[in-house]
Formats: structure tokens, C-alpha cells, sequence
């Protein structure tokens, strides 16, 4: 006994003031769950250190039969800080005896023999190295620029995302994480400090803290304003001029009929902008986007580009479709990828035809890099044999490379059922098509279109009205992102010829060039009284009409 204590003058009992001054309960980091009473001690076993308490008191937990020496409730004062976080570490062991227990560190998350640590404040239990994990991170596994580490998962994310988005395993909520502030990207923190040391590396101190997200550097726009309007601080712009049409473009607020966009060839939503001159309609979503923009997948920055000519198709490299829209185009490695895969590609999402998170691997993240002018061809132009998994939208092994996989279970997407419109229109329906993925009351599943049996497993297209059901590819049509019509005159015809869509269905006309009948794209003369018509998509039929 030394300094200011307690005494009993009827017997020999002693107490530090210290001591006398327990507070009778305490809550601890190390048993969140339940308070801790001070009680009388009867030789119990510790639950933080393993060892049996001889004190004459000791922290109980009525409920779990939890118990806490007071040296390991009050630990001596031995400091560490966490100079990014603001917190005050102190041990809770001895540091002379060199001793190490098991316990779950809440800045991690994970459970080891270590000498634990305890926040003076907010009563964090954590590993002593991790007192100095770093505050932000930069991964190449993350496509914006930095990951903030958080003890408080809970309290700091808003995000429904419950798994790493670098191991694609769950994340306990309960302890520390890295997270992105830009969007619902979280990770295990060990995942993000050793996951590749190449690929990590520590923000500078003189960095600003400022989120900017990887696009802000190539943020030219398409679009010139022409005229706006302004309603206290809401600037509304009426009317622009944009890079892929020679007209200027209306803001609408209002759709009459089904109309497509011509930029992803996807049914329009409202607000839109619309040719006042002619049939041009573009999706307010897609008139925002970058001329250039720097992509997380391809190190060179891709430019937004518009095929100037009527009837000028392209083929999108990561769904291996033929479309006439917007698409982002790399003049290194010729990569073109239209914008509807450009905006669904992410590290990972929820789509409405799974129960899970899916994820883009990350062997299938590499297969859209850029060869950025080295020898030989780019990733996503090789032709490497490999077995591309089935579809679980449509069971078909697609000749697309990039596909997305589910965090839990051995669903698999590729990209064509990804982007796949929520809502078609036929003219066998009066009414909107809407993608569905599973209907209970299939007994006799048919696809109307085609009359031929459809599996009830894979997805398709159905109005609950007329209890019309169909194949994706029989609502959509086969070349669902091209929009027909277009005129354009070619030197070896003398009439404009216009770009129509072909099928059985019209008794299609002999090509002039090559004789075989013209059921898929074709163009055809304009001139009632000329039944020129040859195909689009065949090299040499095409070419008749220019050479």
C-alpha cells in the first residue's frame, strides 16, 4: 500500500483509493454484447487473458458468465496513437512479460495471438501493428482513386454490399474495413494491404482528402449548351448542340410514343433530347457522358465516338454485337465497346435476375487491357482457346470473353443477358414486353413468336396481360441495337437506298449482287419502282455498290 488509500478500523482489510473507486459497471470492446458488474471474486477464469483471477474483485457478465480481471478491464498506461484516425491506444499487457493473447481485432477484422490494444476512448480492441494501418490506399483492384479505412463499418457505409470486392468473401460488419466513398466498393483490410504490393500504394500526406474519381481528369464534354434557363440555383439546359448529330437537340420531358435512343437503342426514358428536324432522339444519361474518359479496365483513354455515315455499324468487343449507337472507342488498340456495356461494366453490381451480388473476375478484368502500342494483339483480341462458362440467363456459351460471376453461388452472366432491355416491344403484343426471369406458373412453357417450346429456367420476355411469353431473341429481333432507316446514296446505284432489317417472315428478295436470299440487314432502293436490294453485312455485297 503506498499514496492514498481505504482501510476498515473493525478489520485488516486495504484499499488503494484507486480501487475503492471501481466504477460498478463498465462496458468493454472485448464483450460488446452485455455490461460488466463488479462483483466479489471467486477464483474465476478470466475471459479477455485465460488466466484465473485471485483478486478480491473482479467484472462479471450475468447473462454470458463472462468475467474480466480489473487489471485487464484498466490496463496500464502504455500509449499509442493513431495519428489518422484520432485515436489513443493503450496496452493491454504487460509489456515486460512479453505476452500474447487471441482475440479478434476490430481495425482488421481477423483473430491471432497478438499483444491487444485498447482505445482509451471508444473502447477498440485492435493488433498493434494495426495502430498504424494507413488512413487511404490506392488499389489498381478498385477503379476510383482511394479506399478509406473505417473501425465502424456500420456506422460509416451505407452501402447493402456485404462482400470484398477483392476476394469476393463475406465482410463482417462488426469490424474494420476499407471502403470506397465514391461507390459501395468494400474490402477485408487485409485484402487490401497485401493483395498484390505492386498494385497498392499509400496516398502521399500532401495528397488532398478530397474524393475525385478517375474521370475528373478527362471531364471534355460532348455537347456545346445552345440555350438554358435557370430557376433559383437550378440550371436547366433547353437546347444543345452535340457531337453526333448536325442539328440541335430539344430537352423533352415527356414521351408520346415508343421511342428508341439513338445513342444506346434502348426504349428512351424522360428528360431526353430529340432533333426537332428529324427522327434523332438522345437519353439525357448519355448526353452527359465524357468525349474522353479515362476507363478502370484500359490504361489508354477512350473517346467517345458516333459513326458519321447512315448506315455505318460497329462491332462491340465485349458483347460481340452489332450496334449503331454511342460507343467509346481506344485508337491504340482499336478497342469499341458500345455504351450500354461501357456503363454495366463494373467491379461489381446487383442485377434484378439474381438473389446475389455478382462480380467481374478479375482474369476477365485483364482481357480488356489495352496492348498500348507493344507488339502483338490486345488481350481481348486473341484468339486463346478457352472454356467460356454457360450463361445462366440464357445457358449459351457466348463468344464473349467478359462475363460476371455471383459472390455465393455458380451463377454466371455474360454480357449480352446483362444488358439485355428491362422492357421490348413486338407487334404480335399490343402491350410492353418485360424481361422475366422465372414465372412459377410455367406448365407448358412456349415462346408465341416462334411456337417452339422454351425452357422455363432461362429468361425471356412475357406480358402479363395477354400471358404472351417469348424468347429474348424472338422479342428483340436479331439485331436488337440496330435501328433501321437512314438514307444515303451510293455511287453505283442511282437511287438513295435505305437500311432495313430482313427476316423469313417477308419472303426476302434475291441480292442483286450476290443472287441468295436478303434476310438479315440489307439496304434497299428507296424508289417504288425499283426492287434493288443487296446485303449489309457481306463484304463483297457492300463493296459492289462503291467499287
Amino acid at each position: 500500500m503506498s499514496g492514498p488509500s481505504y482501510s476498515c478500523t473493525s478489520c485488516n482489510f486495504f484499499l488503494h483509493k484507486k480501487c475503492a473507486e471501481l466504477p460498478p459497471e463498465i462496458k468493454r470492446h472485448i464483450h460488446p454484447e452485455h455490461p460488466l458488474r463488479l462483483l466479489p471474486n471467486h477464483h474465476m477464469i478470466c475471459g479477455f487473458c485465460k488466466e484465473t483471477c485471485y483478486e478480491s474483485f473482479v467484472y462479471c457478465c450475468f447473462v454470458c458468465e463472462f468475467n474480466l480481471h480489473i487489471k485487464c478491464a484498466f490496463p496500464p498506461c502504455v500509449y499509442a496513437a493513431d495519428q489518422d484516425q484520432g485515436h489513443q491506444f493503450r496496452s493491454l499487457l504487460n509489456p515486460l512479460s512479453l505476452k500474447s493473447i487471441s482475440f479478434t481485432c476490430n481495425a482488421c477484422g481477423t483473430e491471432r495471438d497478438d499483444s491487444p490494444f485498447m482505445c482509451t476512448t471508444c473502447q477498440l480492441l485492435v493488433h498493434e501493428e494495426c495502430i498504424s494501418l494507413p488512413r487511404t490506399l490506392k488499389t489498381a483492384l478498385h477503379h476510383h482513386p482511394r479506399i478509406i479505412h473505417t473501425y465502424q463499418h456500420q456506422q460509416c457505409i451505407e452501402s447493402i454490399n456485404k462482400y470484398c470486392g477483392i476476394c469476393r468473401l463475406e465482410v463482417d460488419s462488426k469490424y474494420g474495413v476499407y471502403y470506397c466513398p465514391d461507390c459501395d466498393f468494400v474490402a477485408h483490410v487485409n485484402c487490401s494491404v497485401e493483395y498484390g504490393d505492386f498494385e497498392t500504394e499509400i496516398v502521399e500526406e500532401n495528397e488532398e482528402e478530397q474524393s475525385v474519381t478517375v474521370d475528373d481528369q478527362f471531364m471534355e464534354p460532348s455537347f456545346r449548351v445552345v440555350r438554358e434557363i435557370k430557376h433559383g440555383e437550378e440550371r436547366i439546359i433547353e437546347e444543345i448542340e452535340h457531337f453526333s448529330h448536325q442539328h440541335n437537340l430539344i430537352l423533352i420531358d415527356k414521351v408520346d410514343d415508343d421511342l428508341k435512343c439513338d445513342g444506346c437503342m434502348l426504349p428512351i426514358s424522360t428528360p431526353f433530347y430529340r432533333c426537332a428536324s428529324c427522327n434523332f432522339f438522345l437519353d439525357k444519361t448519355y448526353i452527359e457522358l465524357p468525349r474522353k474518359k479515362k476507363w478502370q479496365y484500359h490504361e489508354n483513354q477512350l473517346i467517345l465516338s458516333w459513326n458519321r455515315g447512315s448506315h455505318d455499324l460497329y462491332y462491340c468487343h465485349v458483347c460481340n454485337q452489332v450496334s449503331r449507337g454511342l460507343s467509346y472507342f481506344c485508337d491504340i488498340c482499336r478497342l469499341s465497346i458500345d455504351v450500354r456495356c461501357f456503363k454495366s461494366l463494373k467491379d461489381s453490381f446487383k442485377h434484378g435476375g439474381h438473389e446475389h451480388p455478382l462480380y467481374l473476375p478479375a482474369d476477365r478484368k485483364n482481357i480488356l487491357r489495352c496492348n498500348n502500342g507493344g507488339r502483338g494483339p490486345p488481350p481481348w483480341a486473341t484468339d486463346v482457346r478457352e472454356n467460356i462458362p454457360h450463361c445462366s440467363g440464357c445457358c449459351v456459351s457466348e463468344e464473349s470473353k467478359v462475363f460476371f460471376k455471383c459472390v455465393v453461388c455458380d451463377f454466371k452472366l455474360g454480357m449480352k443477358c446483362a444488358t439485355l432491355p428491362y422492357k421490348a416491344r413486338h407487334e404480335y403484343d399490343d402491350h410492353p414486353l418485360f424481361l422475366t426471369y422465372i414465372n412459377e406458373n410455367d406448365y407448358q412453357p412456349s415462346c408465341i413468336i416462334c411456337e417452339e417450346d422454351r425452357d422455363p429456367k432461362l429468361w425471356f420476355y412475357r406480358c402479363e396481360k395477354c400471358d404472351f411469353d417469348a424468347h429474348p431473341e424472338c422479342a428483340l429481333g436479331k439485331y436488337p441495337y440496330v435501328k433501321p432507316g437512314g438514307v444515303h446514296t451510293y455511287p453505283k446505284h442511282p437511287h438513295p437506298l435505305v437500311l432495313v432489317v430482313k427476316t423469313e417472315d417477308y419472303r426476302p428478295q434475291a441480292c442483286d449482287t450476290c443472287g441468295e436470299p436478303c434476310d438479315d440487314l440489307a439496304l434497299e432502293c428507296t424508289d417504288p419502282n425499283c426492287s434493288f436490294i443487296v446485303h449489309k453485312e457481306r463484304r463483297q455485297c457492300f463493296q459492289s455498290l462503291i467499287w
